[in-house]
């Protein structure tokens, strides 16, 4: 997909869903979350809402998230 594409069915792709964990671990570790902790799942829920919004380049998601 594209950086400029939103996705109309709301799917998530193999190389998107890479890209959403790319960023997430990046934020859990600076944040020292632990995974499955509440707040790892926020920052996962908030990720697929931005991403669900067309917000598909790593950079955007990360300074939207961070």
């Amino acid at each position: 997909m594209t950086n400029s594409e939103k996705s109309p069915s709301g799917i998530a792709y193999p190389d998107d869903l890479a890209l959403l964990k790319r960023v997430y671990d990046r934020i859990c570790e600076e944040r020292g979350l632990r995974a499955g902790s509440a707040e790892a799942e926020q920052l996962a829920t908030r990720a697929m809402d931005l991403f669900g919004m067309g917000i598909f380049e790593e950079d955007a998601l990360y300074k939207n998230l961070a």
